[in-house]
């Protein structure tokens, strides 16, 4: 064999042994990325402490029957009164945030008073149960004086040109009521009723009203059903003394009425 085999041998097994066993790579291995966390929910805000709302109240006798007729008031942030439905329902639109004390009154039942408290913007119905006045008993309200003859000025006459007062005394666009006197007499008070937003539900307990509407559209709440009124319609609703009501704005425009209340005499 001449020398120059081994070599050619030699140099075969070395070139055999270098591609099985290849440098190791120095590039670092690739790194996975973090899994990004959840968003946290944002948190709901707060009702801003202007923010009104309803306060419903349910008032039942002894046995769990609902109690019409039961004089309902309000004191607190804002005052307001109202008279129970056959459904045993009062309703207070509108309220403030604060504290408030309720007091019921019916001439069969038990004085009662209760506090609660209306948290801005949240309304809340809440569960009054009243006990019946022991029989004998005197009511718990004091009867009211005999009425005393109607000594009050017949008051003066009044010719009012209803589309040229309204344009002289329109509502501002931020003022929620507006109410302009047109006539004043012993017996009745005939004023122009401007709405922006919602009057709340109240009952007269000496006074009928009657509502004739002149511009714009709306509802009105009569005891527990509620009837379209609008301009268009000439839309007239007359209320008995002791019937709830309550009157809603609808549209863009707001609601104008003629309100004449009759019975007790007219002060200004």
């Amino acid at each position: 064999m001449t020398p120059l085999l081994p070599l050619l041998l030699l140099g075969a097994l070395s070139g055999h042994a270098d591609a099985q066993d290849p440098a190791p790579s120095t590039q670092p291995a690739p790194q996975t990325a973090p899994a990004a966390k959840p968003a946290a929910p944002r948190p709901r805000p707060a009702a801003p402490a202007t923010a009104t709302a309803t306060l419903t109240v349910n008032i039942t006798d002894g046995g769990g029957l609902p109690l019409q007729g039961v004089d309902v008031r309000a004191s607190g942030a804002l005052d307001r009164e109202g008279v129970s439905l056959a459904t045993g329902f009062v309703r207070f639109l509108n309220l403030r945030g604060g504290d408030y004390r309720l007091r019921f009154a019916h001439p069969k039942f038990v004085l009662l008073e209760r506090d609660v408290t209306m948290r801005p913007g949240v309304s809340q119905t809440i569960d009054v149960r009243l006990s019946p006045a022991p029989e004998g008993e005197a009511p718990a309200e004091p009867a009211p004086a005999p009425p005393s003859a109607n000594t009050a000025p017949p008051g003066e006459p009044a010719s009012v040109a209803i589309p040229d007062f309204i344009e002289k005394n329109f509502i501002g666009g931020r003022d929620p009521l507006k109410e302009n006197p047109l006539g004043c007499t012993a017996s009745a008070k005939t004023t122009l009723v401007q709405v922006n937003n919602t009057l709340p539900e109240r009952a007269l307990a000496d006074a009928d009203e009657a509502i004739l509407v002149v511009y714009g559209e709306g509802t009105v709440r009569l005891g527990n059903r509620d009837v379209s009124v609008s301009s268009k319609a000439l839309s007239l609703v007359v209320i008995p003394r002791g019937t709830v009501r309550g009157i809603t704005r609808k549209g863009r425009n707001p609601l104008i009425f003629v309100s004449v209340l009759s019975g007790p005499p007219c002060t200004r």
